[in-house]
């Protein structure tokens, strides 16, 4: 897609009047009367009643900010922008073509939402919108309700700025209030993939994304693959027990490998971990209780959190910043390296770990300055001395402080939870055809049905055209695009609900700016006179037949006329 170049930032206040709270925005009750017609008047009313027009624009696109306001994260924007296709220098959806929406007929205009990563919230925005990888959350959102999920960041675990289960959530809601009617999202990476779909669907029965109601679509590339097939693979990943994939390990160095992992976790757990869903399942529960510096590990660095530094380094930062000589510094490092090595020693089989109070407690056995004892244990976050590392790191359940010494041959964290399930991927899960098919379907969708039932005396019906037989065979040879949402009153008359029709066929897609729609029904015309709900039900899809197709407009197909699926870069990330 054309890259996105912003104008001057807006210079404009917050509009307290204005201001959404971020954690409920979109719960059901909220705004249900305002937001009642179909996407395309919706949208318009969001952005009258819920967003501020700014004062610039983005490729001649018009921008509105929502102000949404977080306990957690403070006052942060969600900006909406208008992509007229008629203007666009990118007028076709790479992403329609991508989900196999690429019959669709083009619509007059997409919609932009887009949350800013942290950083860039109070930044110039031609500094934020360049690229989709950076934000915390993009979609679009055509005028017929359709739609992509472009980009979702914050899937790392204790992202301290709108985790990505919390922009899902927004997400969703937002979606629900504005009555999208289809959303795709499609992986973009192979690491995603594996990630989001295979390891949280053999984990869960179901992808990242199928917490929001996102089932496998066709589309994306997974050609010959059915629902059925994919959830049948799912099933059997899920169902494959810890002793079968033990007993399959021909590889004795391998087979100690796995075994040392499967066994670390399944003392940590109260239940039986007896499938590889199981495993999967506790591994992931257990990483969304684990602190961020337990499953970063030690790494060699140069003094940041997190890495290993040397024992000199240690020593001279802590003298420049308190009172006690070097000597002194030194000798209860050594102190405490004494004791961590003797409780390892004294309890063989368990990693030896030792709280700060057991540390302090067996310090003051030979110092007496007890505020000294607990500036260097203050002081003391991954250290290396001679061959061993000395680490702190937060106890995931007693949330105390706890002490480990290692030697360096053994790595890091025992509680790289990121390392340990790559590990399954790449030396269990790899191995099988059935994660094959799952990392073949990248494509996922979340439908929001029609409603079937008359709500606030509204009645949603799907208004499709019927084209004429020699349209069908010169002109429209594929697939028909799918028919628009019209929300009438049930008392209406088949006349008013034929003009209603014709109105939003117009206001939609580029192919139907002059079509009238002479006839309601399709072979058989359904009278005007008659009252809607007499002779259809709420959900229905009804037939609408008429003419003035501009069959000579280039804006006819959202994937510009190719037939070929070509994989295009929406993904989540």
């Amino acid at each position: 897609m054309a890259s996105i170049i912003l104008r001057k930032p807006s210079n404009k206040r917050i509009n307290p009047d204005k201001l959404f709270q971020y954690d409920n925005f979109g719960i059901p009750g909220f705004a249900i009367k305002t937001l009642s017609g179909a996407f395309r008047d919706n949208i318009r009313v969001f952005l009258q009643n819920f967003a501020e027009i700014q004062d610039y624009t983005v490729n001649e696109m018009r921008v509105w900010c929502t102000s949404l306001f977080s306990e957690n994260y403070g006052v942060f924007p969600l900006y909406t922008l208008e992509e007229t296709v008629q203007d666009s220098v990118d007028p076709f959806c790479d992403y329609c073509e991508l989900a196999e929406w690429g019959h669709h007929f083009v619509c007059k205009r997409k919609y932009h939402l887009v949350i800013p990563s942290k950083e860039n919230w109070n930044a110039p925005l031609d500094e934020v919108l360049l690229e989709f990888e950076s934000h915390k959350l993009y979609g679009l959102i055509h005028c017929n309700g359709y739609g992509h999920l472009i980009s979702i960041n914050g899937l790392k675990n204790n992202s301290k700025f709108l985790r990505a289960d919390d922009s899902m959530k927004f997400w969703d809601r937002l979606c629900t209030l504005l009555k999208a009617r289809s959303i795709s999202a499609h992986y973009l990476s192979k690491t995603d993939s594996i990630e989001l779909s295979l390891i949280h669907g053999v984990a869960h029965g179901r992808p990242w994304l199928g917490k929001w109601g996102y089932k496998f679509s066709g589309g994306g590339g997974s050609l010959g693959i059915t629902e059925q097939k994919y959830n049948a693979a799912i099933r059997f990943l899920s169902r494959l027990s810890v002793d079968r994939i033990i007993g399959e390990v021909w590889n004795n160095i391998k087979l100690k490998r796995i075994k040392e992992r499967i066994e670390i976790y399944k003392k940590l757990s109260s239940k039986p971990l007896t499938t590889i869903g199981d495993l999967l399942r506790f591994m992931l529960d257990f990483e969304s209780r684990i602190p961020r510096d337990i499953y970063n590990g030690c790494k060699p660095g140069s003094g940041t959190e997190g890495s290993v530094i040397g024992y000199d380094i240690l020593v001279n930062s802590m003298t420049e910043n308190c009172r006690w000589p070097h000597r002194r510094l030194e000798n209860v490092l050594l102190v405490i390296v004494d004791l961590l090595k003797q409780h390892k020693a004294d309890n063989v089989g368990s990693e030896g770990r030792m709280s700060r109070q057991e540390l302090r407690d067996g310090a003051r056995k030979s110092i007496g300055d007890t505020g000294l004892i607990d500036f260097v244990i203050k002081s003391i976050k991954c250290f290396q001395m001679d061959d061993q590392i000395i680490r702190r790191a937060i106890n995931p359940f007693s949330r105390l402080s706890e002490f480990t010494i290692h030697d360096t041959s053994q790595g890091g964290s025992h509680f790289n939870l990121s390392r340990d399930v790559w590990f399954l991927y790449e030396n269990v899960l790899a191995g099988y055809p059935e994660t094959r098919t799952i990392l073949s379907s990248n494509n996922l969708v979340k439908e929001w049905p029609i409603k079937g039932k008359i709500v606030n005396q509204s009645m949603e019906l799907i208004c499709k055209v019927l084209p004429s037989f020699d349209e069908l065979d010169s002109e429209l040879t594929r697939r028909l695009s799918p028919g628009e949402v019209v929300v009438v009153e049930p008392r209406v008359t088949i006349g008013y609900l034929r003009r209603a029709a014709q109105c939003a066929l117009r206001d939609t897609y580029c192919i139907m700016d002059e079509f009238e729609v002479s006839q309601v029904g399709g072979l058989k015309k359904i009278d005007d006179e008659e009252v809607v709900s007499s002779v259809l039900e709420g959900g229905d899809q009804v037939w609408v037949r008429g003419s003035g197709l501009n069959f000579s407009t280039w804006l006819r197909y959202e994937d510009g006329g190719k037939k070929a699926i070509t994989s295009r870069s929406n993904g989540i990330s």
